[in-house]
């Protein structure tokens, strides 16, 4: 329901930005298992706690407004563990990071794994939860491409779990104008569907 709730306020917020303003793209987290930082969207057997976004999560600053060469990733407001509304991790964490590029968009069906490309600084390492507190990260052209395409994820690891314990794919969030002709196209097809009944 979270995640249901943050993809509704990402639309909003988008659809009422003003023409002229820096264009603020917002993405959300997604692998095998579901949407959030989950154990089951890491690959092999995988047991764990659980995270994800709430509040601001992931949005990517064009610059358009101050630099336009400047492309501002922001990791706020995710985190892990039941001090953010999230299940404990197995032990505490070990490292966070953002990795990338997988060799397919969306990793091949969130499936793909790769290098470290960003560290991700935490409030804690407590299995009870923290944060990620990094500042803005500054992509180039070529990784903001990537990054759309979904060949992006973020990996926290933990003691019990060095390969990692709970992962997700960052994958933008749909245009509202993409929504809109989606759940058009929705309402078509369960009216026809409904007719042939």
């Amino acid at each position: 329901m979270k995640a249901l709730a943050f993809l509704a306020s990402a639309l909003v917020t988008a659809s009422s930005m003003p023409a002229d303003a820096a264009i603020i793209q917002t993405y959300f987290l997604q692998g095998t298992a579901g949407i959030g930082l989950l154990p089951g969207n890491e690959p092999g057997s995988i047991t764990g706690g659980t995270g994800g976004e709430f509040g601001a999560g992931i949005f990517l600053d064009d610059g358009n407004d101050a630099n336009p060469a400047t492309n501002l990733l922001t990791i706020s407001n995710v985190g892990w563990g039941s001090s953010q509304n999230f299940s404990d991790l197995t032990s505490t964490a070990t490292a966070s990071h953002i990795h990338g590029p997988t060799g397919a968009n969306n990793g091949l069906g969130f499936t793909q794994t790769t290098g470290v490309l960003f560290t991700l600084t935490r409030s804690s390492s407590l299995a009870t939860g923290g944060t990620f507190t990094n500042v803005p990260i500054n992509l180039t052209a070529a990784q903001v491409g990537e990054l759309n395409n979904g060949r992006y994820y973020i990996n926290l690891h933990t003691s019990n779990n060095p390969g990692g314990e709970i992962r997700g794919f960052i994958v933008p969030v749909p245009e509202p104008s993409a929504m809109a002709l989606g759940a058009a196209g929705l309402v078509g097809l369960l009216g026809r569907r409904h007719r042939k009944a």
